[in-house]
């Protein structure tokens, strides 16, 4: 009894470090948004100069979000993501000692190099320690963080702005550094490592894909959709995408294992990652935007309307993972789709109008969002379990970023085509100012559509549980081995699933 004690603690612990790693990393983004300025006059630079800040994190963030993963795969995913916990707070000191912009840009890219391990990594990690039956609350709690951290960066960043200055949050996220000492001595080690050598060209071609896909659309915003950054972010993935194709037929392991690529509901349940946060961060982007250019709102009133949105979240995300545990994923997503669909629908019709009917619908998407996106990590972690798990649950967090940079890009595009005022919104329901924003969050229906429609594919798709190249159809994994925190305790739960596997072979 005491070692189950113990060890339900342990877990606690470990979801803990996790938690706050990533509510820091997603902090890091959405509460610098309402920074931009004061940065901007700080530091004497320029609107255009200043899309580097975000653009320079992104493109490192998005090529190394897949390297750590597969990385993790042969060398453990406790060894990376201590790695990537102890270089994200060295940037966020070069950021907060940064003496001019050129400085604060490097401090950007230290600090994506390392808080890309965080989120699929942490997924992992969580995975491992909680067994399957009780898996699924452990990842609505890191689903809750993520919808939390996003929502309440835009009150907590006008708050630190105004009383202590743009440099605060780089100081709050410094701080992360005492997760190192604490996650070295209580986070789960792997059980079995994946085998073969690791296909640095296909990652790099995967690497060129990305940063073409970030690069063409958010230049093409800024300065034009035939200027050189395009032209040349579009080079890049076209070359990617071609490197990437040929080292997957001819590499003997490929930086995207095949078994990836073959298991249609891996393949679905990634697909709906993309969508659903493009259509989620691009109206936590936009919101903010709206409500200080048409009502003239305070940081801190931004983030109040958006607390509804953080709250409903949270909870959501909660309950959504332990009715996961209980009954499966496929009811919280085919609820939550449409709750998302009817949510963006709302944004366009009052957009511009009351503040009142927007803080509601904030409100709805963040639990729609909720109801959706805690199931996904939870069944891949399931259909993809062993020695590729940290490789699965990172691709699916690279799909999930680029899915919401490009959301973005698509608002900031069309409100920018149209004109944030403009005039004869696409709505038909739409009054009043903002038609820019209004056919912006119109945009934004056909990715909630997308993922209505996924949220019935996905539970159609039958497929296979999958556990590593090394385990043969019908053959039992092996025991590994157990996890020592103190030199006393063994603790691994893969190591219970697997033996739930041997004995049922041997049943």
């Amino acid at each position: 009894m005491m070692n189950t004690d113990n060890d339900a603690l342990r877990s606690v612990f470990v979801l803990l470090i996790i938690c706050i790693a990533l509510f820091a990393g997603v902090l890091n983004a959405s509460a610098l948004g309402v920074m931009l300025p004061d940065i901007a006059a700080d530091l004497s630079v320029d609107t255009a100069q200043l899309g580097w800040v975000m653009t320079g994190f992104l493109l490192v963030y998005g090529i190394a979000i897949p390297f750590y993963g597969r990385l993790a795969d042969r060398y453990g995913t406790k060894p990376l993501f201590l790695l990537g916990i102890s270089i994200f707070p060295i940037g966020s000191l070069v950021c907060a000692l940064a003496p001019n912009f050129e400085t604060l840009v490097l401090g950007r890219i230290v600090q994506a190099g390392g808080g890309a391990a965080v989120p699929g990594l942490g997924m992992t990690l969580a995975s491992l320690a909680y067994g399957p039956d009780s898996r699924g609350k452990a990842l609505g709690i890191l689903a809750a963080t993520i919808g939390a951290g996003s929502a309440v960066g835009p009150l907590l960043g006008g708050v630190l702005s105004e009383s202590l200055g743009w440099q605060s949050i780089f100081i709050f996220n410094a701080g992360t550094v005492l997760l190192v000492p604490a996650a070295l001595r209580i986070l789960p080690a792997d059980g079995a490592r994946a085998s073969g050598s690791t296909d640095f060209w296909g990652g790099a071609g995967l690497g060129m894909m990305v940063v073409g896909a970030l690069l063409a659309p958010s230049m093409g915003v800024r300065s034009g959709w035939l200027t050189l950054p395009v032209l040349l972010g579009g080079a890049l993935f076209i070359i990617g995408l071609l490197v990437l194709a040929y080292r997957q037929k001819k590499a003997s392991s490929p930086f995207i294992p095949r078994e990836f690529l073959r298991n249609r509901k891996y393949l679905s349940l990634t697909g709906m990652s993309f969508v659903v946060m493009a259509a989620n961060l691009a109206v936590l982007i936009g919101l903010p935007i709206l409500m200080t250019t048409f009502h003239g709102l305070s940081s801190i009133q931004v983030g109040l309307v958006m607390l509804p949105g953080a709250v409903s979240s949270s909870v959501f995300g909660v309950l959504a993972g332990r009715f996961t545990d209980r009954k499966g994923g496929q009811l919280p997503m085919r609820a939550g789709a449409p709750i998302m669909l009817f949510a963006v629908l709302g944004l366009s019709t009052w957009s511009g109008e009351s503040l009142w009917a927007v803080a509601a619908f904030a409100g709805l998407l963040g639990a729609g969002f909720a109801l959706v996106n805690t199931p996904l990590a939870a069944t891949i972690s399931k259909i993809m379990h062993g020695p590729m798990l940290a490789s699965a649950l990172s691709i699916n967090s690279m799909l999930f970023f680029l899915g919401g940079s490009f959301g973005a890009t698509l608002l900031i595009a069309v409100t920018a085509a149209r004109g944030a005022s403009g005039s004869g919104a696409l709505n038909p329901l739409h009054s009043g100012a903002a038609a820019g924003f209004s056919d912006g969050f119109l945009i934004l229906t056909a990715p909630a559509l997308a993922a209505l429609a996924l949220s019935w594919v996905i539970s159609d798709a039958q497929e296979p549980h999958w556990a590593g190249p090394e385990t043969a159809p019908g053959t039992a994994a092996a025991v590994t081995g157990a996890w020592t925190a103190d030199c006393s305790m063994p603790w691994a739960p893969q190591c219970a699933e697997r033996r739930g596997s041997v004995t049922a072979a041997a049943g």
